[in-house]
């Protein structure tokens, strides 16, 4: 029986933890936070039962089997280690430096939502991949894969816990998945101005969406997504936006952190959020213009071909996919949206791709 090791014992750690023991693997569950692995404990007895069977996953009782431990040296003798701790580069490197003499022949991983695997191999001296979870990780079919070496048990570890891995030609900052949702953050921070969060996201259910995108920040966790973003913007100029930052910021020193807290754009009680009823639907074209855009820059940057970013959309969100709603929507009036939205404002998430630019409307 293989074991597998994951780092980090918060919302993605634990039901990772929980996909990988209801699999048959043997988990052990790290952190340095003894309350956060009690925390871990409570949910994989509790409600991560409950959404593996929603997501049709349950297959044996053997979640009361993960070892939850704070003591490092448990985590060696595992095949996989997995990393989710928080989304800082520097305290995923010297995890990795540490980690490097006690999992000594396991495949290293890492569930960044934003750095580059490579960056982190280069500062810990270990070849680490990318294997990253779409949240909430137990319902999402999505894994990205990348990285230097062989991707293929990678594969087969996506595979066995019931999940579509899709690996990707090339490194990048936010991956696929990370870098629209990135590009959707900061298009957020303009149409803010003209609607609430509750009526756009209303609107873009409209569009086949499963979750509002505000209810999808609350989700990830609006921590996570500052991390995120900042991230991401030292890579990438165009999505720096001091209102959607300054935004976060405000609901992060709130204590505001989403689903998680309890209360981020929505108040949640439990699992269930408290929406607000909509009466007035929204123009969401440059909402969906944005990531169609972000998705031609993917795809010049080498990341990925069209098909999988298609798929990454659609298997993170359970949505159409971003080029099925572009085929919907009609890309000249996409891009007449970014247009204006940029001559408007001059934000350069909004200036048109150069693939797209050159289509022959």
């Amino acid at each position: 029986m293989e074991t597998v090791a994951i780092a980090g014992a918060g919302t993605m750690g634990s039901a990772i933890s929980a996909l990988f023991a209801n699999a048959g693997y043997e988990v052990v569950l790290y952190d340095i936070s003894r309350d956060a692995l009690e925390r871990a404990k409570s949910r994989n007895l509790k409600e991560h039962v409950v959404e593996l069977e929603k997501a049709g996953l349950k297959k044996r009782e053997r979640l009361e089997n993960i070892v939850y431990t704070a003591d490092l040296s448990d985590l060696s003798g595992c095949d996989l280690l997995l990393e989710t701790i928080r989304e800082d580069l520097s305290l995923k490197i010297d995890f990795f430096r540490k980690i490097a003499g006690v999992c000594k022949d396991a495949l290293l991983a890492t569930n960044t939502s934003s750095y580059m695997p490579s960056e982190i191999s280069s500062g810990a001296g270990v070849n680490v991949f990318l294997f990253h979870f779409s949240n909430p990780p137990i319902e999402m079919p999505l894994v990205e894969i990348s990285g230097e070496g062989d991707p293929s048990k990678l594969v087969e570890y996506a595979k066995s816990i019931g999940k579509k891995p899709v690996v990707l030609k090339k490194q990048c900052r936010g991956a696929v998945l990370n870098r629209m949702l990135c590009a959707l953050g900061v298009s957020l921070g303009y149409s803010l101005k003209f609607a609430s969060p509750y009526e756009i996201d209303a609107s873009v259910k409209l569009f086949g969406f499963k979750y509002g995108v505000f209810e999808i920040f609350d989700r990830i966790g609006l921590d996570v997504s500052l991390d995120v973003l900042r991230s991401l913007e030292e890579a990438y100029q165009r999505f720096s936006s001091d209102f959607v930052k300054e935004t976060l910021i405000q609901f992060v020193e709130a204590g505001k952190l989403g689903k998680k807290s309890g209360e981020g754009f929505y108040k949640w009680i439990g699992e269930e959020l408290i929406a607000e009823n909509v009466e007035n639907y929204v123009d969401v074209t440059i909402l969906l213009a944005t990531i169609v855009n972000e998705a031609f820059r993917i795809i010049e940057d080498g990341i990925a071909d069209k098909a999988t970013v298609n798929e990454v959309w659609k298997l993170a969100t359970l949505s159409p996919g971003v080029f099925d709603l572009a085929d919907a929507l009609g890309y000249e009036n996409l891009f007449k949206a970014l247009r204006r939205a940029f001559e408007e404002t001059g934000i350069e998430v909004f200036k048109p791709a150069k693939s797209f630019a050159s289509i022959d409307f």
